[in-house]
């Protein structure tokens, strides 16, 4: 029996596996350089950023959420912030992906990543100001909410190189960039063992997520698009 899907059925299927590989980068990405306790790298959304430049807003909005799943669990249920609260976390994260998708036919992919993660970042720092006051003094400090700020925006400039050079079909130079990035943090880890294998971990996990993004990917033939039109890269 061959079973039939529509177009839309496709993304949705295709985003809900992008949302689950995302929970498994950001289980990987915090193992390799945890921080502090709530401090860590998460790179779930590149597997956000990744949809929503290719399927647009909403597909963007529901990987965001679906990869915030791990997050949520580990800085909220099983942090500080408890499961209420933390929800901030996969809203935000949500936030991001369809900022990012309603801004992928307007500017370059590399910018539409960057730009789409302050409204998160402003978001996170309210949030994290606003923890200061109902948790007890010394939970959250300055220094915390310094590093996840930071941290975030490590991540985005990262992703964002990453995604321009998908979307433009440039793998050695996705090549290159992957590499600079498993050195610096194979610098700020002592493990080497430990170290190389989650490295190859991840790069075999972001393989399988664009590979699966891949398909729906097409050289970009112009920058305006007609208003409901899908980018030139999709289908």
């Amino acid at each position: 029996m061959v079973i039939s899907l529509s177009h839309r059925k496709k993304k949705l299927l295709i985003t809900i596996a992008a949302g689950l590989l995302g929970n498994l980068l950001a289980y990987l990405s915090s193992l390799l350089t945890p921080m502090q306790p709530q401090v860590t790298f998460d790179f779930s959304h590149l597997a956000t950023f990744g949809i929503a430049v290719a399927f647009g807003p909403v597909y963007g909005l529901i990987t965001g959420a679906i990869g915030a799943i791990y997050p949520y669990f580990e800085f909220a249920v099983r942090g500080i912030y408890g499961p209420f609260a933390g929800l901030a976390i996969i809203f935000g994260k949500a936030m991001t992906g369809f900022v990012c998708g309603l801004l992928r036919n307007k500017l370059p992919p590399f910018l539409a990543v960057t730009i789409s993660f302050i409204p998160e970042s402003l978001y996170t720092f309210g949030f994290l100001q606003l923890m200061t006051v109902y948790l007890p003094p010394g939970v959250v400090t300055g220094d915390m909410i310094t590093g996840i700020i930071m941290e975030g925006w490590v991540e985005v400039i990262m992703f964002s190189f990453i995604i321009e050079t998908v979307m433009r079909k440039k793998v050695m130079e996705l090549a290159v960039i992957m590499l600079e990035i498993f050195i610096i943090m194979f610098l700020v880890h002592k493990e080497f063992i430990h170290t190389l294998l989650l490295l190859l971990l991840i790069t075999f996990v972001i393989l399988i997520l664009f590979e699966i993004i891949n398909p729906r990917i097409k050289p970009k033939d112009s920058r305006v698009f007609h208003d409901g039109e899908d980018p030139p890269w999709n289908v």
